[in-house]
């Protein structure tokens, strides 16, 4: 049963409470020193319904700022410190200062857990444009992206380390989350051209179609303008280009009217139409 205690939590308090975590969150810089400024200048308040939270094993789950920020203030604060809770809830608890889906996949210590959950997050995105015909973005909540890590790890591990090498080759030009979340999107439509799709537009290499020039151009030129290309023009031209890749078509010009056009759906293959010849009579 979870217990609540109100305790004056001291510097050494503090550090006890912390010494038990293997696996603490990122620091937030900037929050840890607001947070500290308030402590020791007599502005932090308390009685604001906000808890310590403690798991079986000894884990903070939740107050790992608030704890940094009394020992670097060296002064002792009153918190309310629940007590019992369960290892598995950290994921889905909401804090001050925002807990992020890499956060989670930190503490759970998987690896490249920068890029993993908003890759994943991209391809859901991706998915439902396509069920949906529109680009609405339900986000998914950092419990269900780590189910569906959990669900396929070597998948999203081999997405992300393949997606940071590209991301390199171009420059940096566009970001990992994009690179992969598109790179797993293909996958499922077609592995094989996958592979070779986005080594070709993000290497530059070997590239059999002209449209994946098209769009590297305008990658780049994206990159380096003050007035950047919304990430829907981005993902319908990414579409787009695909779909000729696939055809084996090339496209002189390649653009998108979202006012007069329906959003591109991806396709997994392409079988060309021939016209019959006409039968010869004898």
């Amino acid at each position: 049963m979870i217990q609540f205690q109100k305790l004056l939590i001291t510097p050494s308090i503090a550090k006890q409470f912390l010494e038990a975590n293997i696996a603490n969150r990122r620091v937030k810089v900037p929050v840890l020193f607001q947070y500290s400024n308030d402590m020791l200048n007599g502005r932090w308040k308390e009685d604001t319904a906000e808890t310590i939270k403690i798991s079986k094993t000894g884990v903070v789950l939740d107050g790992q700022h608030r704890l940094m920020a009394i020992i670097k203030s060296g002064v002792s604060v009153f918190f309310t410190v629940a007590t019992n809770l369960e290892d598995s809830v950290f994921d889905v608890i909401d804090t001050g200062s925002s807990r992020n889906s890499s956060d989670t996949f930190k503490v759970k210590g998987i690896k490249q857990d920068t890029s993993i959950p908003s890759t994943i997050a991209f391809y859901n995105l991706l998915s439902k444009s396509m069920k949906q015909g529109t680009q609405k973005n339900n986000k998914s909540t950092n419990a269900m992206l780590l189910e569906q890590y959990y669900e396929d790890e070597i998948f999203w591990q081999n997405v992300a380390r393949q997606s940071h090498t590209w991301y390199l080759s171009f420059a940096k030009i566009i970001a990992p989350s994009f690179i992969g979340g598109f790179y797993a999107f293909f996958i499922k439509l077609n592995e094989r051209k996958a592979q070779e799709f986005m080594s070709q537009l993000t290497t530059g290499i070997d590239i059999k179609n002209n449209t994946i020039s098209l769009l590297r151009n305008k990658l780049m030129q994206d990159k380096m303008s003050l007035r950047k290309m919304p990430v829907n023009l981005k993902m319908a031209f990414m579409i787009k280009t695909w779909n000729c890749f696939i055809k084996n078509e090339t496209n002189k010009i390649l653009r998108y009217d979202s006012a007069n056009e329906p959003f591109p759906v991806a396709i997994s293959s392409y079988v060309p139409k021939h016209n019959p010849q006409p039968s010869l009579e004898l």
